[in-house]
């Protein structure tokens, strides 16, 4: 593959599912490695403050397509699609000349289920990916819909790898021990019996490395590979596991479950599915030098939304407490400056933006602001289901989110009733949210309110 003569950069995205922001080396979390996103970091940009626009993978994919807040986009949860006719990033991308490849789990079309064993959604050139905009690519099953996809008899491309490899049934039979009672998702640490050649996210990296040296000479082109983990549940590899059996990562905040030993062993699995991951950029990184378009190539690195490691007593994401909320983001090649790790509220919303400005295409909304430039404004709003947050002046306020009802927020209606459940909490002096200053500062609360929903009208405009 020989360089593009183009002022159009390749761009690669590694986007894995559920990387919590602060467990990157760059952020200074203690054990956790990531040193190929750290050399990234040097080159580029690092912002240690990003965020998802809502925390679930749907939705958040969905405000990255439509390059829009979450109240100014489609897909409000997991069993909604984004809308194929719709406007997004892709076709964005696409109409200003890129190969638009992807593989991985998508979840852009995550309620319909019909990935097909071509992961394609569909065959021939009316395939739903193809009228998403990208020109080529393999989507399947994040970890449980595989499961709940298998039972529904639908055809997905990881289902057939591991068929083709006499892998389905001992790859079943194994998840069946990571469902149901006791938070098995988490609590079964145990590694799985796959090798390493079938272990999703490696066979994920593999597809994406395939699906370059197929590309075309002839245009530039943007590859996002959307990595499984490191979802729950805590399946890793022997080998992956091996390398993490005394791990001295950071405990749990605020937790009353578990002893010390069980919350280790659940966070050394997700530190592993971090390095493997990880080892996968430095990979692409070598690739990409190999074949001398690496100085043609901007490579960004973020997630979804994160994962709450028992912080809180919480598990997974939904919820506005940072572990869930705060994203890894990193960027660096032509187009962006170097500098020193950046503290501005950003998000998702923003990178979109970003990819749409570098690549000289047309924005699909005209909102976001570009990560590039010297001065970043840091009001945010992040929202899922019943409840909205924002962030200003290094405040977080949150509305109508009620601790006791969690679960049933992600799919929830919003109300914005000044009697909601209500909280504030002071990030610079209480990074861990344990205090509520509702009642404390009555007056900031209540102008952290205003704001909010001055910004949920113009996120609606």
């Amino acid at each position: 593959m020989r360089p593009i003569l183009s002022a159009q950069p390749n761009i690669l995205l590694f986007f894995p599912d559920q990387h919590r922001g602060d467990w990157t080396g760059y952020h200074n979390t203690p054990g956790v490695r990531t040193p190929s996103l750290d050399g990234l970091a040097a080159m580029g940009q690092a912002f240690r403050n990003a965020m998802t626009p809502s925390p679930l993978c749907s939705p958040a994919r969905g405000c990255l397509a439509a390059v829009a807040p979450y109240d100014a986009q489609a897909v409000k949860h997991n069993l909604h699609d984004v809308d194929p006719k719709d406007p997004n990033l892709y076709r964005a991308l696409r109409n200003a000349g890129y190969q638009v490849l992807g593989c991985g789990k998508f979840d852009l079309l995550k309620a319909s289920m019909n990935w097909g064993v071509n992961g394609r959604h569909g065959d021939g050139p009316d395939a739903d990916l193809f009228r998403l905009g990208f020109t080529d690519g393999i989507d399947n099953a994040g970890k449980h819909d595989f499961v709940a996809g298998h039972k529904k008899g639908r055809s997905e491309p990881f289902q057939a790898f591991l068929g083709k490899h006499n892998l389905l049934d001992i790859h079943l039979e194994d998840y069946a021990g990571r469902t149901g009672k006791d938070r098995a998702n988490y609590t079964n640490t145990a590694p799985t019996p796959l090798p390493d050649f079938a272990y999703c996210d490696n066979w994920i990296a593999a597809n994406g490395l395939q699906l370059l040296e197929a590309a075309s000479n002839d245009a530039p082109w943007f590859l996002q590979v959307n990595f499984n983990g490191p979802h729950e549940p805590m399946d890793v590899t022997a080998s992956m596991q091996s390398r993490w059996l005394d791990p001295d990562l950071p405990s749990p905040v605020a937790t009353s479950e578990y002893d010390a030993e069980q919350h280790n062993a659940i966070r050394a699995n997700y530190a592993a599915m971090i390095e493997n991951i990880d080892a996968h950029l430095g990979r692409y990184l070598g690739y990409l030098a190999d074949q001398d378009i690496l100085d043609d190539t901007v490579v960004i690195y973020a997630s979804d939304h994160g994962e709450m490691l028992g912080d809180h007593d919480r598990w997974g994401k939904v919820v506005p407490h940072e572990p869930s909320v705060h994203i890894p983001l990193v960027l660096a090649g032509p187009g962006v400056e170097a500098r020193p790790p950046r503290d501005a509220r950003v998000d998702l919303v923003d990178l979109a933006a970003t990819i749409i400005h570098l690549a000289g295409a047309d924005s699909p909304s005209g909102k976001g602001q570009l990560l590039t430039d010297p001065a970043l404004a840091s009001r945010k709003t992040v929202g899922l289901g019943g409840w909205r947050a924002i962030y200003e002046d290094g405040l977080k306020y949150v509305h109508n989110f009620d601790p006791e009802s969690w679960g049933r927020m992600w799919n929830g209606e919003f109300d914005p009733g000044d009697d909601a459940p209500a909280a504030l909490y002071d990030l610079e002096t209480d990074p861990r949210e344990l205090t509520n200053l509702t009642d404390e500062q009555p007056e900031t609360a209540a102008r952290m309110h205003r704001a909010l929903f001055d910004a949920l009208e113009t996120n609606d405009g």
